[in-house]
């Protein structure tokens, strides 16, 4: 017998097996990127200037918008001037993560469009994506809110998918892997906040997602920590409050994996150092304008407000608006009392309680028009992970059935689920941030338990 007939089916077979691996997790990220872009609601308030910023970048190699100079005769909103030349204030964070799918797009669109000649339903968007990605001078800055909330929702699947398989990492099945990945993209601030625009939530929340995962794989595979250093890096480039995760996660490894902390830090390092030098070059600080801490107050008065409406107020509180997180609490019980409860838990629940304090430092802790727990969004992976012992309870039939708990679950990620499909799929939510009073000047309606946010009547 040729012993390569034998020896080729055998070899063969994992490959075969990490196929459909890789093509389940594919179909997965297909079917939240539909669900995801299916919904209307676009809120590109902040993110104006992310994608002409990812523009400038790929065709003039630089980052200021001085190129779009006209455009800003009549919006001002997010720009920082600096020796003549007019920047995105905002973080360029999401405007480097915009770059692989921009360049993607249009390399896509160059290569479609001959095929436009063919029907004018072909050429009208092909056309019109060359346009925008062309223009300069006095541009439409409101013909990228489409693009932004595509972009945005390839970003929350992408973190949908990373959560899928941190489930299966905690030897959660694939059943229950999915379910914990749904309620993470569709019960969260996930589907009606991160995804409705190219703002900083999408992308920091995907970086951290994936700190989760390297951090619980490098427990078997220890070179697993360097992914980790460089998306925990990332995560900061993508907005400053994850400095709290920068810190706390870097003590953790240090505490845990001294042999192996110089990859983590070489991981981040290499992150590190090319963002100091564009800021350096382009502000002449180590740190861009926006990172700077000169935005908190510390008024106790304020503080202990922000504290308790970051939880429960009507229009901002976590907890209402995701009351499936409540069980995050039950999840960390059923970890302790079963001694699983390890030293990643008790820094990422550190993590999210100083994350809790320091937004609740913002003068405008409510995060200004936006809906639900805006300033929360980033700690939904953390808080999340949280719960996987609480998937891995639940049970209806049987000798151990729990039906109690799964009866609570169920319930709880039913309500989340409606509210944040109502976030993302009407209009009115977000006009009740300016009618009858602007929420900004007139802060407390945000306690108004008569006219929530969340039914958006409006």
């Amino acid at each position: 017998m040729n012993p390569s007939a034998v020896c080729a089916p055998v070899a063969s077979a994992p490959v075969r097996a990490m196929s459909r691996i890789w093509a389940g997790r594919a179909l997965l990220f297909v079917g939240f990127f539909a669900a995801l872009a299916a919904f209307p609601v676009h809120t590109p308030f902040d993110s104006k200037l992310t994608l002409p910023t990812t523009l400038s970048l790929l065709r003039e190699g630089n980052l200021d918008l001085d190129e779009y100079a006209p455009t800003f005769e009549s919006y001002r909103h997010g720009l920082y001037e600096r020796d003549g030349h007019l920047y995105n204030y905002f973080p360029l964070g999401p405007s480097l993560a915009a770059v692989p799918m921009v360049v993607l797009v249009d390399g896509f669109v160059r290569l479609a469009t001959p095929a436009g000649s063919l029907h004018p339903a072909l050429a009208h968007p092909l056309a019109h994506w060359r346009h925008l990605y062309d223009a300069t001078g006095r541009v439409d800055l409101d013909a990228w809110n489409g693009p932004q909330r595509l972009f945005a929702s390839v970003l929350t699947a992408l973190a949908g998918v990373v959560m899928y398989v941190l489930g299966t990492a905690l030897h959660l099945s694939r059943r229950r892997a999915l379910l914990l990945a749904a309620v993470f993209v569709f019960c969260t601030p996930l589907l009606s906040t991160a995804s409705r625009a190219l703002w900083q939530h999408a992308p920091s929340l995907l970086c951290l997602t994936g700190v989760l995962l390297a951090l619980v794989l490098a427990r078997e595979a220890p070179r697993h920590v360097a992914w980790a250093g460089m998306l925990l890096a990332l995560a900061y480039v993508m907005r400053p409050t994850n400095s709290i995760s920068v810190l706390l996660l870097s003590l953790y490894v240090l505490g845990t994996s001294p042999r192996h902390a110089w990859k983590f830090f070489a991981g981040a390092l290499g992150v590190a150092i090319p963002w100091v030098t564009v800021n350096l070059a382009h502000y002449g600080s180590v740190l861009a304008p926006y990172y700077e801490p000169q935005r908190l107050e510390l008024s106790a008065s304020r503080v202990a407000e922000a504290l308790a409406g970051n939880l429960v107020s009507p229009a901002r509180g976590l907890l209402v608006y995701t009351p499936v997180l409540l069980l995050c609490a039950w999840g960390l019980w059923l970890d302790f009392r079963a001694r699983a409860f390890t030293r990643l838990h008790a820094v990422l629940l550190a993590v999210v309680t100083l994350h809790w304090v320091a937004i609740s430092t913002f003068p405008h802790w409510w995060a200004g028009h936006s809906y639900g727990p805006r300033f929360f969004s980033d700690m939904v992976p953390f808080l999340v992970f949280f719960l996987v012992p609480v998937v891995r309870a639940l049970r209806w039939q049987g000798p151990e059935a729990r039906r109690g708990l799964t009866a609570t679950f169920a319930v709880l990620a039913v309500l989340s689920l409606v509210l944040h499909v109502h976030g993302a799929s009407s209009r009115a939510v977000y006009r009740w941030n300016s009618f009858p009073l602007d929420v900004d000047e007139h802060p407390e309606r945000l306690w108004d338990w008569k006219d929530p946010q969340f039914l958006g009547r409006r």
